[in-house]
Order: C-alpha cells, then structure tokens, then sequence
C-alpha cells in the first residue's frame, strides 16, 4: 500500500500525513514521552486521554464520560497525573467497564475535530506541552459545542 493509498481515520477524521497514519504519530509521541519522561512525558496523561476521547469505539459509554470529565479538570482545574490515577483506580474500582463490550452504537459521532495528534509538534518540549495543552483545549472546545455524542 503507497502512502497515496490511505484514507483519513474513520474515527478521528485525520488525514494521513507523510505516509503516516494517528495511530502511528501517536506511537511516535508515546515513544518520546517515554524516552524523556522528566521533559515531554510531563503531560502523557493528557496525550492519552486527548487520543482516547478521538478514538473512542475501544472504550465504554462510561469511561468516555469519566476521560472527558478527566481531560476537563486536568486543563481547568489543574488536576495532577497523581490524581487522575486515583481517580481512574477509585472508578474502576467502584465497577466502572473500561472495555466496550459489543460494537459501538451505530449513532452520530464527531469524526472531525478542530485539532487532532497529527497537529502536535515535537520540535521542542515547549512547543510539543504547549501543543498537547492546546489539543486538550481544543476536544473540550468541540466536545461542548457538539450535539454528536457517543451514546449514553
């Protein structure tokens, strides 16, 4: 298959870049902040949950709920990595279902968004966290202006 030959993510909506699928950017930012956790692994909670929330029919109705919700007091309240993962331990714990079971709900959902994983620079750790803020900022941004949701 040429790189001509790939076709935006059916999930996401983003386009392939240079050959490269998201998922495959989002291999490369995950194998950076894990090469440099103390410089750009500072904000890995917030790549995954931005990745999650664009690419949802892995996960439960619930988990997506519980990641926006996360993703939100992470940018606006200033929720620490530490926090999220009591959180997530605390939810999970109480019976939330992280795995979606059956087949996503055949039901209007964002398959574009104003900034995607393939917009994340890496250049530097300045401009790759002030990116990854910014991606953060922007799927709250769609997310409150959508009425194309995941099902409840």
């Amino acid at each position: 298959m040429s790189p001509d030959d790939l076709s935006p993510c059916p999930q996401c909506g983003a386009a392939p870049l240079d050959g490269k699928t998201c998922k495959d950017k989002y291999g490369e930012i995950l194998a950076l902040e894990f090469q440099e956790p103390a410089v750009f692994g500072a904000v890995h909670h917030i790549t995954v949950t931005c990745y999650n929330l664009q690419h949802p029919d892995f996960f439960s109705d619930e988990a997506i709920e519980w990641m926006e919700t996360s993703l939100r007091k992470i940018i606006e309240e200033g929720l620490s990595p530490a926090e999220l993962r009591k959180s997530a331990g605390k939810r999970t714990g109480e019976g939330m279902k992280v795995r979606r079971r059956t087949a996503p709900a055949e039901v209007p959902r964002r398959s574009r968004w104003s900034m995607t994983v393939m917009d994340v620079r890496a250049d530097n750790a300045e401009v790759y966290v002030r990116d990854i803020r910014a991606w953060a900022r922007s799927i709250l941004d769609d997310l409150s202006g959508d009425d194309c949701r995941q099902a409840s």
